[in-house]
């Protein structure tokens, strides 16, 4: 026990069986962490038998100290205990029903570590939980190349009302294989390149402003379809989404533009980043004042669906109206056709998926209560919040990333803020699918009322 402390990264905390085996906490000396199922946790696990707020830890850069919070159930080594200590590679610790050891990684885990430890320091940080190792984006999108018939596509579009909303014990609450998705992607392409012939090659003025319209909704409309397909509980209509999408669309840039009218001081100071905490609170605000009372959409992934509909909403409008000025501005339609490219390729990483992790934030809070304003006060959402903001600001910031030049008038910052944003979109879907599994446990299909 008087071996000298070695380097922090060659602590790791791991869980070898029961429901969290495979997850592993890379220890920092004098660092104390707090375990536990819910969002105040240090570092967040799932299995069903761990209180909210169940153990906490201290690695002294030898060995973990612990004690256990509200004097909750755990073992160690198979005897009852409530503190104590856990020595390297000897003592085993049994919480809920998963065992947990303190060791040394191999040098092939040692280099996975240093490659998984950034991501796993940006999830603690966000308070999201990291992609569990089963994960796998073929196995989701394994099923787009798959064909299907006209009934196939019309069934398809058919959830989501009350007669086809399956019951709490139905849902599937694993990771959905969207396909739709990819239908609507390319169906709205082409007929964008039918009026950008009409509009090219004959010189057709009259197939402009529907070129710009198509132009501006087919990508968002495609990504807000993607949303759609992972609501694993499938309880929202197709109609409803598409009305969020209008009806949040234009409340959302009304909003933003009475803020912007209001706080033109910040214009000033800020420039274009402004836009991060003007736009992302209208979205939000659209959210709650459309969708905030209705209580037979508990989800966390009915929040990411809301919000990714206004977000498409917002950005879409936003994508035909500056499309629109560049055609006034330069008088070309190639000008403004290659503004609403480059914008199309990007509105999967902006305001769509920006949008939806703010909502979902709530909801994750929200769940089967009553939505309550003094949730706007919870860390848990305030962090999320404040680094969609950031990240909003940082887009629209007037700097790119040094030594990385832009990629078809594409910036690399935004690419990287897109898939750090993706990161958080994907953990806040697996928290949604665990959080219908454990209501499926618990059997709480009574509280959601429609």
């Amino acid at each position: 026990m008087n071996q000298p402390p070695l380097p922090p990264d060659l602590f790791i905390f791991q869980c070898f069986a029961g429901p969290d085996a495979g997850k592993t906490i890379v220890l920092t000396p004098h660092v104390r962490l707090l375990l536990g199922t819910g969002i105040q946790s240090s570092y967040r696990l799932h299995d069903p038998y761990v209180a909210e707020q169940h153990l906490s830890l201290f690695f002294d850069g030898v060995r973990i100290q612990f004690h256990t919070v509200d004097n909750h159930y755990i073992r160690l080594n198979g005897v009852p205990a409530m503190a104590g200590e856990m020595a390297l590679g000897i003592d085993a610790l049994q919480l809920g029903t998963s065992l947990w050891r303190l060791s040394k990684p191999t040098p092939s885990t040692t280099s996975e570590n240093q490659f998984t430890e950034p991501f796993q320091r940006f999830s603690n940080f966000a308070g999201i939980d990291q992609l569990d190792r089963d994960f796998s984006l073929k196995a989701i999108f394994s099923r787009i190349g798959e064909k299907r018939t006209d009934d196939d596509i019309e069934n398809a579009f058919t959830v989501g009302t009350r007669e086809t909303t399956p019951p709490l014990s139905k849902i599937a609450a694993n990771w959905p294989q969207p396909w739709l998705f990819a239908r609507m992607a390319s169906a709205s392409l082409l007929i964008f390149w039918g009026l950008y012939i009409g509009a090219a090659q004959f010189n057709n003025i009259i197939v402009i402003p529907g070129l710009l319209f198509v132009g501006a909704f087919a990508v968002p409309f495609a990504c807000l379809i993607f949303f759609w397909e992972m609501n694993a509980p499938q309880n929202v209509s197709l109609y409803q989404t598409v009305k969020l999408l209008f009806m949040g669309g234009i409340l959302s840039i009304l909003i933003s533009l009475l803020f912007f009218s209001n706080v033109s001081f910040l214009s000033s100071w800020l420039g274009a980043s402004s836009a991060g905490i003007v736009e992302e609170t209208g979205k939000l605000l659209t959210v709650l004042a459309l969708m905030r009372n209705k209580r037979k959409y508990p989800w966390i992934l009915n929040g990411l669906l809301f919000g990714a509909a206004v977000g498409t909403g917002f950005a879409a409008f936003e994508s035909a109206g500056y499309a629109f000025v560049a055609l006034l501005e330069y008088g070309s339609v190639d000008v403004a056709l290659g503004n609403i490219v480059v914008r199309g390729i990007l509105a999967p990483f902006g305001h769509i998926i920006w949008t939806a992790i703010t909502a979902a934030a709530i909801w994750r809070l929200k769940r089967f209560d009553k939505f309550r304003w003094e949730l706007l006060q919870e860390k848990s959402f305030i962090r999320l919040f404040l680094l969609v903001v950031v990240m909003h600001m940082l887009w629209n910031a007037g700097f790119d990333l040094p030594l990385l030049p832009s990629i078809f008038g594409i910036q690399f910052k935004h690419i990287l803020l897109g898939l750090l944003g993706w990161v958080i979109v994907l953990s806040l879907i697996q928290e949604g699918l665990k959080q219908i599994k454990k209501a499926q446990k618990e059997g709480n299909s009574a509280l959601i009322t429609y």
